[in-house]
């Protein structure tokens, strides 16, 4: 069976691929009259490079201008692509592609998949989180397509009474846990969304699922890989 694709729609596609460098175009060649309208404002920040702008006039600064929109657009769709998760579902597996990675799980890995918010999520045979990332796409449809292939999809999470909230005084967490979940809430108050991530995916990587919830880390503890992991 061929694999069958989900993510960005055809339609989404063709708008990130125009509608960025569109309007950056657009902005770019009005860019000096808009700079002249914001120095009218009675505060603003950068009001020297908003005057060097606005100083800009004729038909060869705003040609420059709307060339300079046109690239910072392609790199915005670049980005937006680069940024948006990709899944391919098959018979015997599925395969998942964001950024500069691709992961492939075999069906009989899984037991459950669902939609935790906005991030799709992989738990393995373990009890373990495989995968958690945010997706964009069709809901319905990728959740039909999950059961039609005999996938183990859950409409919500089934470990969801398993979690508690972090606190640091839990003794029953073990030392290397906090370290790794003090320096992700130092990561998430900073909007240091990279290594937040990074830091997840490391503490799934030793048997803990983070979710965050008002600004708070919650956790699923599986002990056993925990105990495997810190001791190896």
């Amino acid at each position: 069976m061929r694999d069958i694709e989900f993510g960005l729609t055809r339609n989404e596609k063709y708008a990130v691929y125009l509608v960025p460098p569109i309007l950056g175009a657009v902005v770019g060649w009005y860019l000096p009259v808009l700079a002249r309208w914001i120095l009218k404002l009675p505060w603003l920040p950068y009001q020297g490079v908003i005057e060097k702008i606005a100083s800009y006039s004729g038909m060869t600064a705003s040609v420059i201008l709307c060339i300079v929109g046109i690239i910072a657009g392609i790199a915005l769709s670049q980005f937006i692509f680069y940024e948006t998760l990709r899944v391919f579902i098959n018979d015997d597996s599925v395969t998942v592609k964001i950024r500069d990675t691709k992961d492939n799980f075999r069906k009989e890995d899984l037991q459950s998949i669902y939609l935790d918010g906005k991030s799709l999520v992989f738990v393995g045979q373990q009890e373990n989180e495989m995968f958690n990332e945010k997706y964009d796409g069709n809901k319905k449809k990728i959740a039909k397509i999950f059961l039609s292939l005999g996938y183990p999809w859950f409409d919500s999470d089934p470990y969801q009474a398993a979690y508690r909230r972090w606190d640091e005084n839990d003794h029953q967490i073990p030392a290397a846990v906090h370290a790794l979940l003090r320096a992700r809430k130092g990561c998430l108050e900073n909007n240091q969304e990279t290594m937040a991530r990074q830091l997840r995916l490391d503490l799934a990587g030793i048997g803990v699922a983070v979710k965050d919830r008002n600004d708070k880390q919650y956790v699923r503890l599986d002990q056993s890989t925990i105990d495997q992991k810190l001791n190896q």
